[in-house]
């Protein structure tokens, strides 16, 4: 079974964002992070556009994994106490990236979805997309990317970019080849995108 990277989004509590190292601390005990069966990697942090958003990215062997885990005991107790982090519901997507983790230790990670537009299909947007992938290697200040389609959500692609700055993103896609193709990709999907800084939780 392919690994799967399970990716987290929410609106953060006030106590969070004061203090989000105790809080991951007191959660990661209360979940026994280090006993879950098949959880690889965790990178934790907060979206640069909007600081209050925040992002936990969870790396597991398999689909498999993540779904028992969440059928066991530890799961909800965990669940309930993270409530005090949440002042949204947090959204939940899970993708099958290849070898993310050089992406997610990048100094800056930029999250993308492309979703299909009505009556537009993904035989038109997969070439663009295998397009911005051997187009981006060797753009200055790039740490590599990671694309796939989000499992249960067939019209969506996922991408995960590795960047020196989020300035450096903006001054690649400003002009030039992945300007065209990115523009070539908005006349048949919508596109959503923000930054996040992450740091890797050690289990």
């Amino acid at each position: 079974m392919a690994p799967v990277t399970q990716i987290m989004y929410f609106k953060t509590s006030s106590s969070y964002l004061q203090d989000p190292s105790r809080l991951i601390s007191e959660l990661a005990t209360t979940s026994s992070v280090d006993k879950i069966e098949g959880f690889s990697k965790a990178y934790l942090g907060f979206e640069t556009e909007d600081p209050s958003n925040a992002f936990w990215v969870f790396e597991w062997t398999s689909k498999s994994a993540h779904d028992a885990y969440r059928q066991t005991a530890t799961f909800k107790t965990t669940q309930a106490a993270s409530q005090q982090v949440f002042a949204s519901k947090p959204t939940h997507t899970l993708v099958e990236f290849s070898n993310p983790s050089r992406i997610f230790s990048a100094p800056v990670t930029e999250f993308v979805t492309f979703t299909l537009k009505k009556g537009a299909s993904m035989n038109a947007l997969q070439p663009l997309v295998t397009q911005l992938q051997n187009k981006l290697p060797g753009t200055p200040k790039f740490y590599g990317s990671s694309w796939a389609p989000v499992v249960d959500k067939p019209n969506t692609i996922h991408g995960v970019l590795g960047w020196e700055s989020v300035q450096a993103h903006w001054d690649a896609v400003s002009s030039g080849p992945l300007k065209d193709i990115i523009d070539e990709v908005k006349k048949i999907a919508d596109l959503w995108l923000v930054h996040a800084i992450l740091t890797q939780y050690n289990v």
